[in-house]
């Protein structure tokens, strides 16, 4: 096991220590109770194969039950006392109570951030999108941590679903025009917003300088430049402009905003906008100090109907970064195919598994208008 998943044992362990409620925490040992699903106290001491029953139990009748530590109880862990997780917890507090409901796919690091949505949320898979497709645990989402396999689970659908995993995803040629750079100057100007991209630039010799070269394919900053002169993109490269490489305006500014969209069939169905605020106005991230950040859904309708503009045949979870122009028009640096760093680790977890559960309820839907549509 990696040191996340020693970690997270660790952690259980010790809270079994301290509750004696064995598989549940408090919160949850409460609300089983008053429900008459299970009686059950943090006084009790049942054996390991009754708690693993009860556990069972406590599963089916609490299908959000997040395995995690909650914030109530990992707030107040150092009391053995039920009365010592808050009234609102809704989270049980142990990783073994409840199956994985999320993997995100490949591994980078995010599982620290995911558990604390307390929404039996994974970054542990090994599956690189190569090799046998993973067989899926009951009733669970898969959800791509990069744009390679973003595109990886668009052309592997049928095989994915028929493991069982659950999906929201679309046609593979609708992933790539988006997530790759060159290719989404195209989707804009088929769709009418090119207005709404930076400037793109033919050649170096067509430039206007500075200006931004990036590679058309990347993440993270990687291959990502700001030049001041054709001689410093020949530096870099001297092909590929428009293919591989794309040369842009550069937009000025010191403030950034990543909004991350739910999207099924081309609609918005949830939306978090996250600000940052660096220290510079010309910068390539991750290569600039952060000097604040800060979380909201009060995005304008017009950003938002921009955004819905490129994806009109989308179904996923994406990311748009971009700054916000004078005028008032937002101009979009790229589109993320996937869950972005934003989602998985900045958003206050609360409102985070508020957009997966939506996620999830959509499963639950789509399984009901099937029932209709058959009587």
């Amino acid at each position: 096991p990696g040191a996340s998943e020693a970690a997270a044992s660790a952690e259980d362990q010790a809270h079994m220590a301290r509750s004696a409620s064995c598989w549940m925490c408090s919160s949850c040992v409460r609300r089983q109770g008053s429900n008459g699903s299970l009686e059950m106290t943090v006084s009790d001491t049942e054996s390991p194969s009754v708690n693993s029953r009860s556990a069972r139990v406590h599963r089916h009748n609490n299908p959000w039950c997040g395995g995690e530590d909650s914030d109530a109880s990992a707030s107040s862990a150092s009391s053995a006392s039920s009365a010592s997780c808050s009234e609102d917890s809704t989270w049980c507090s142990l990783t073994m109570c409840s199956p994985a409901r999320f993997h995100f796919v490949p591994r980078n690091g995010w599982h620290p951030f995911l558990r604390k949505m307390h929404c039996s949320a994974r970054n542990t898979m090994e599956w690189m999108g190569k090799g046998p497709v993973p067989a899926a645990p009951k009733d669970c989402w898969l959800l791509p941590t990069n744009d390679e396999m973003a595109l990886c689970i668009a052309r592997l659908q049928s095989q994915l679903a028929e493991a069982g995993w659950k999906l929201l995803t679309c046609k593979p040629d609708t992933v790539s025009r988006l997530s790759n750079k060159a290719r989404l100057y195209d989707h804009a100007e088929s769709v009418g917003l090119l207005g709404a991209l930076p400037r793109h630039y033919e050649s170096p010799s067509t430039a206007e300088y500075p200006c931004m070269l990036k590679a058309s394919v990347g993440q993270h900053g990687r291959d990502v430049y700001i030049v001041n002169s054709e001689e410093e993109v020949l530096e870099v490269t001297d092909s590929g402009f428009g293919d591989t490489w794309v040369l842009q305006e550069l937009i000025s500014g010191s403030t950034e905003y990543s909004v991350s969209l739910l999207v099924e069939g081309g609609r918005i169905l949830d939306a978090i906008c996250t600000e940052y605020t660096y220290d510079g106005k010309e910068y390539v991230w991750p290569h600039v100090d952060e000097l604040s950040r800060s979380s909201h859904s009060n995005i304008p309708n017009h950003h938002l109907e921009t955004m819905a503009g490129f994806l009109a045949e989308y179904s996923g979870i994406c990311n748009f970064n971009y700054k916000v122009r004078p005028t008032g028009a937002i101009c979009v640096f790229e589109i993320n195919t996937r869950v972005g760093a934003d989602l998985a680790c900045d958003v206050p977890r609360r409102r985070a598994r508020e957009l997966f559960r939506r996620l999830d309820r959509l499963s639950s839907q789509g399984k009901l208008q099937k029932r209709k549509a058959k009587h």
